[in-house]
């Protein structure tokens, strides 16, 4: 499976010009207690920063050391695409990067300026929106010998083109890149890898669309020192990204670690276990509110996707009917409108029905969760007697049961079910009937 290394650019002279500045004023402590002085810092800062800044001294030391680190990396890959953004930060950090890695003899290595892939706040002087380089000047500063330009508008117009704020765009682009990513890993052998330089604030929001987080709050969530690396893997089965590796710096020592030192960030765990609630839609017969039509249509995209598309011959019309006399319970994360995962009770066939979990919110725990919210409300309706009719033969209390994919056995097993009679074909798919053995 592809592996995909996303590299924040070294130190660059804006970056360290605010401590620069704020040693000038006497030392963060003497800012901090003076608003006078923050002001002067803030003036300062801005008259002096530039748009489109070199590397420091220090970044300069820190792209040497992110070149070699990458370069000594035993992984075998088959071919590397490294990638960069138009910016001059970022091109100087590619530049030992891919001097490291053809000393290293990595095979074919391709290098690309993508014209999309700069920081989140564009290319901006006082207030003004500037055009950036053409990619023929980037070639004639810039010491890599690129083998490609992507989506630069001509070959006579710098790569940057403002429209609105200058972050307005950020989202769109960062789904656009999303896009753009995973077609060139898919294109990839399976040993294959791409390495992209570019900036934090941008990369937040595009490591967010990779693992399936919305862009909202994801600058102030995915920190990455300067060089820190984010390794994810392209799972080609499932279309999602596995995390190997968040801001990872084993190549710098204390001294050279600046932007985020990775023991800072809460990120990681964000990922591994993000916060979520369970929220409950359906007719409003039952006392239910209908469901958001922007989050109905997500999760009827990943039903169609993750159900209906290994089904033959079914459709978004084939349950209709059982959606509409359906309870949905909707996970999503916390703050946003951001499905991970759903499922659905019928109370009059007494069934959990149309289970999915998003494949990059799975071993959360969010599966469990919808089925003991099923399992809740079953037992609220059998204990009210609005459930009525025996479940199997003999039943006097009439269990809540699935009609499972056979390979989801095990999962609605540990979930409390048990199997009843023999496995069945179903629209071309192995199934199991299961019912629930308690009612809690």
């Amino acid at each position: 499976m592809p592996l995909l290394q996303l590299v924040r650019h070294a130190e660059s002279a804006n970056n360290a010009l605010y401590n620069e500045i704020i040693s000038e004023c006497g030392g963060a402590a003497a800012v901090a207690s003076d608003p006078s002085l923050q002001r002067r810092v803030d003036e300062e800062e801005a008259r002096r920063r530039s748009s489109d800044p070199p590397l420091s001294a220090r970044g300069l030391e820190q792209a040497a050391r992110v070149g070699e680190h990458l370069a000594g990396e035993n992984l075998d890959c088959a071919s590397t695409l490294l990638v960069c953004s138009p910016m001059r930060r970022a091109l100087l950090t590619a530049a030992p990067i891919a001097r490291g890695l053809k000393g290293a003899g990595v095979a074919n290595l391709r290098v690309e300026c993508h014209a999309q892939y700069f920081e989140a706040g564009g290319c901006h002087e006082g207030g003004r929106a500037l055009p950036g380089r053409t990619f023929q000047q980037i070639c004639g500063d810039h010491p890599l010998d690129f083998d490609a330009a992507e989506c630069f508008p001509s070959p006579d117009r710098g790569w940057y083109s403002a429209a609105g704020a200058p972050e307005s765009d950020a989202q769109p682009r960062a789904e656009r890149m999303c896009l753009w990513i995973t077609e060139r890993l898919a294109a990839l052998p399976d040993t294959g890898r791409v390495i992209m330089v570019g900036h934090g604030a941008f990369m937040a929001r595009l490591l967010a669309r990779l693992v399936g987080l919305p862009c909202a709050g994801a600058a102030a969530l995915f920190v990455h020192a300067n060089t820190g690396v984010s390794t994810l893997r392209l799972v080609r089965r499932k279309g999602s990204f596995l995390v190997l590796g968040l801001n990872q710096t084993p190549h710098l020592t204390p001294q050279l670690l600046t932007g985020a030192h990775p023991a800072e960030d809460g990120w990681a765990a964000a990922l591994r276990a993000p916060a979520w609630v369970v929220r409950r839609y359906g007719p409003e017969a039952v006392g239910c509110y209908p469901m958001p039509t922007g989050l109905r249509r997500q999760l009827l995209e990943a039903r169609r996707r993750l159900l209906w598309a290994h089904e033959s011959g079914v459709g978004a019309s084939a349950y209709e009917e059982s959606d509409a006399r359906s309870v949905t319970f909707v996970c999503v994360l916390e703050g946003s409108e951001t499905p991970a995962g759903q499922v659905q009770y019928d109370p009059s066939t007494r069934r959990l029905r149309q289970m999915v979990v998003l494949p990059q919110f799975r071993k959360l725990g969010i599966g469990c969760a919808l089925v003991r919210a099923v399992a809740s409300i079953h037992a609220e309706k059998v204990a009210g007697g609005s459930v009525n009719g025996p479940g199997a033969e003999g039943d006097a209390s009439p269990p809540l049961r699935v009609h499972a994919w056979q390979r989801s056995e095990a999962f609605y097993t540990r979930c409390g079910f048990a199997r009843e009679g023999d496995p069945y074909e179903s629209n071309g798919v192995r199934c199991v009937r299961m019912a629930y053995a308690t009612l809690e």
